[in-house]
């Protein structure tokens, strides 16, 4: 007799579709970047607030936006039986406002030096005998054209600025300060034990990351870098542990 045997799988495994609506505290919010950190794959918010986005179970989702703090969510299986709700909080303050208003009457060096610079033109051009100097020695030669195009000789030998890597230090204040960066990512999200928080930032610093990663617009780029050398690293520490043995 032949018998069908019927696999059941937990619906967790498959793929779904999360529909979702992101508020902050006066309405819904459009343009918020939304990232399954899981299955990497991203996705905006409408006029309306609304998106959808494939994703499972347990899987984790990000959002961003310039005005808004970060936030991470796992999710349950709740959140895809109907429309999930999503609440931000604004970043930008009162003092901030005043502080972009106040921008505007600020001492602005590269303006001040194009203008200097725009002004001793025009005064070369309108009183040409006045730059040229009176010295016997000069042999009718412009000095002050010698002098600029040696300082363009020497801006032209500057070399790149060398790129920086993350150290610990850096991920150290950063997961200490963040709103997003702390220790419930490492715990819940990279599942990583709270023993071996400080070794997997070690472990990071060995990586050269470059720093400019830990800036607000590279978050996403950052957190991608953090969920890979977690998996790295958990199989590392495994392989390490010691094996219990069983005793007959």
């Amino acid at each position: 007799m032949k018998y069908i045997v019927l696999l059941l799988f937990p619906l967790s495994l498959f793929s779904q579709t999360i529909k979702g609506k992101v508020y902050d505290t006066e309405s819904t919010v459009k343009g918020i970047r939304v990232y399954n950190v899981s299955q990497k794959r991203l996705t905006y918010t409408n006029n309306e607030g609304d998106f959808s986005i494939s994703a499972s179970v347990n899987d984790t989702l990000f959002f961003e936006s310039l005005f808004h703090h970060s936030k991470m969510v796992k999710l349950k299986q709740s959140d895809f039986d109907d429309i999930a709700i999503f609440e931000l909080k604004k970043s930008v303050n009162e003092l901030d406002e005043i502080l972009l208003s106040d921008d505007k009457n600020k001492f602005n060096p590269l303006e001040y030096t194009q203008n200097a610079e725009n002004a001793l033109a025009r005064d070369r051009k309108n009183n040409m005998q006045l730059y040229v100097p009176q010295s016997s020695y000069s042999n009718g030669m412009d000095f002050v054209a010698i002098a600029q195009m040696i300082g363009k000789l020497f801006k032209r030998k500057n070399k790149p600025k060398p790129i920086e890597f993350i150290e610990y230090k850096h991920l150290d204040s950063l997961f200490k300060k963040d709103d997003l960066f702390n220790l419930k990512l490492i715990k819940d999200d990279l599942n990583i034990p709270e023993a071996y928080a400080h070794l997997f930032l070690d472990y990071c610093d060995s990586k050269n990351l470059n720093k400019e990663l830990i800036s607000k617009e590279n978050k996403v780029i950052l957190l991608d870098s953090l969920v890979e050398f977690s998996k790295e690293f958990l199989k590392i520490t495994h392989e390490l542990r010691p094996q219990k043995t069983h005793c007959a």
